[in-house]
C-alpha cells in the first residue's frame, strides 16, 4: 500500500471519527432535552393547559428547609405566571406515610386556594396505601379547591377523627398523613406569599 492511499484511508478514518463524535452529540442533547421534557411535564402536568406562558422550572425559587413542609433539607418551589401575573405556585411537600415519606407537589392558586395535587414518590403498602397514586384512584381530588379559608382548622382531618376529608379505606394512616402535609404545605404558602408570588429575574 503506497503513501497516498495511506493518507486516504486517515483521512477517511478521520472523516468518520467526527461524524461518529458529532452523531454522539447531538444524540447526547436530545435525549438531555427529552429527559428534562418528560421532567417538565411530570411537574407542570399539575397546570391546566394555558394557565401560564413561562417557563416555571427554569427559575426555582430557593426555599429553605421548613417543618410546614416536612423536609428537613432546603427545597424550591416554582412560579407559573401569565403575561407576567402569577397564576400558580408548585409547591412540595413531604408527609409521613405508614412505610415512609410521601412525596408530593400542591399546585396552588395566588388566593391560596388548592389547584391540584400529585404523588411524586411513595412506599407505601401495595392494593392500600397506594390508592394515594392517581392511577390507583382519585381520592387526592378531595383536595381540589381546598384552602385554609374555606376549612376551618378542626375540619383539617378525616372524618374517621370527625373532620371534613373522606380517607382510603384501610389507609387511614396514609390518609392522615396527606391531609396533614396538605394543610401544613397551605400553612407555609400564606406565610410566603411575598416570597413565592415575586416573579423572578429573566
Amino acid at each position: 500500500m503506497n503513501g497516498r492511499s495511506l493518507a486516504w484511508l486517515a483521512t477517511l478514518a478521520g472523516l468518520c471519527l467526527a461524524v461518529l463524535i458529532a452523531t454522539s452529540q447531538l444524540l447526547d442533547s436530545r435525549i438531555d432535552a427529552e429527559r428534562q421534557a418528560a421532567d417538565e411535564r411530570a411537574l407542570l402536568d399539575l397546570l391546566p393547559p394555558g394557565s401560564y406562558d413561562n417557563h416555571p422550572l427554569a427559575h426555582p425559587i430557593a426555599l429553605p428547609a421548613s417543618e410546614l413542609l416536612g423536609d428537613p433539607a432546603p427545597t424550591r418551589a416554582w412560579l407559573a405566571t401569565r403575561e407576567g401575573t402569577p397564576t400558580a405556585v408548585l409547591l412540595p411537600a413531604t408527609a409521613k406515610g405508614y412505610e415512609g415519606p410521601i412525596h408530593l407537589l400542591l399546585a396552588i392558586r395566588p388566593d391560596g386556594r388548592l389547584l391540584a395535587t400529585k404523588v411524586l414518590g411513595h412506599r407505601e403498602t401495595a392494593g392500600i396505601g397506594d390508592r394515594i397514586e392517581p392511577a390507583r384512584s382519585a381520592w387526592l381530588k378531595i383536595f381540589a379547591d381546598a384552602s385554609l379559608a374555606g376549612h376551618p382548622e378542626a375540619e383539617w382531618r378525616v372524618k374517621a377523627d370527625k373532620g371534613e376529608f373522606d380517607q382510603i379505606a384501610g389507609a387511614t394512616i396514609t390518609s392522615r398523613a396527606v391531609v396533614s402535609a396538605v394543610q401544613h404545605a397551605l400553612q407555609y404558602f400564606d406565610g410566603h406569599r411575598q416570597i413565592l408570588l415575586r416573579s423572578p429575574s429573566p
